[in-house]
């Protein structure tokens, strides 16, 4: 007994979870990451780091372009689960808000709409526990932690280091949730508070799944300050991107990702991850010097 409770103890601290899927990611040939710092503005006005867990990058291109996870991992007890809401696609629901390319857009069909179908489409997110009892959302502290990390570490890693690396790649960015918790979805054609109230299992509403992309508008509040943030960058580093026009283009399209986050339970990770990695590597992509072929019409222009 002494044995489990202690096990019990190391998981809640949450490394293993965070080792087990930085072993899932490597052993699939990703290159890993963990602690990714990032600066940010906190709720007082102060700028100050934070941190996520992972990010993770395929050692393999799709011509000139690699998928990137940005990592989030959140461990529960086996007593409560994950509760989603079926979600129809209506915004934001093409490729390229799927796949957040930079700091060049190389997919050839950005509006395409192929990632959809790689998984069942949710929004919004609760813990449930299994005795009823109210928990708090961890799925929406999660969501909100990959939501304020995006623009600042994508800034300063694509948009900064990239532009000019030797040879020139690009990063095909997806934030991606890892729990241990089970993931269930609500099934579309529940449309009664009394099927809800009276059912006496998950099972009996819901769905099981393995992974799903879950939707996530930013808020206006952050909307906001992913645009002061990429205007304080353009401001900074102006000399540079008068150099590529068409990446400052893609700059003013970033302030309102992300929109799809991937959300993963632990066993089914490795799956979800072949399977977007699978699939990207399906898609045309162009190569940069097309892009820097752009960059040049735009200048003439």
């Amino acid at each position: 007994m002494g044995k489990r409770k202690w096990g019990e103890s190391f998981l809640k601290s949450g490394l293993p979870l965070e080792h087990l899927t930085l072993f899932n990611f490597r052993s699939l040939g990703y290159f890993c990451s963990p602690s990714i710092e990032y600066q940010r503005f906190d709720e007082t006005g102060q700028k100050k780091w934070f941190e996520i867990d992972l990010m993770a990058e395929s050692a393999s291109r799709n011509k000139d372009t690699s998928v990137c996870f940005l990592v989030e991992c959140k461990y529960h007890d086996e007593n409560r689960f994950w509760f989603f809401l079926p979600h129809e696609a209506h915004r934001w629901h093409f490729d390229d808000r799927f796949f957040n390319c930079g700091p060049y857009q190389t997919l050839s069909e950005p509006t395409a709409k192929t990632a959809l179908m790689l998984a069942p489409l949710s929004y919004g997110g609760i813990v449930v526990s299994q005795d009823g009892q109210k928990q708090d959302n961890s799925v929406h502290t999660a969501i909100q932690q990959l939501a304020n990390a995006f623009v600042p570490h994508t800034l300063s890693y694509i948009f900064d280091f990239l532009i000019e690396a030797k040879p020139p790649s690009t990063l095909a960015v997806i934030p991606i949730i890892v729990t241990n918790a089970k993931i269930f979805r609500l099934r579309p054609s529940i449309t009664s508070i009394e099927t809800i109230r009276e059912a006496t299992s998950q099972s009996e509403i819901a769905d099981e799944l393995e992974w799903t992309w879950c939707f996530h508008d930013p808020s206006r509040e952050v909307s906001d300050r992913n645009s002061d943030i990429i205007e304080n960058f353009k401001k900074r580093k102006a000399k540079m991107l008068s150099r590529f026009p068409v990446i400052n283009r893609r700059l003013e399209l970033w302030a309102t990702r992300p929109n799809w986050i991937a959300i993963t339970n632990i066993k089914s990770l490795s799956a979800a991850i072949k399977s977007i990695d699978q699939h990207f590597f399906s898609l045309q992509t162009c190569k940069i010097s097309i892009a820097r072929k752009e960059n040049r019409k735009v200048r003439v222009k």
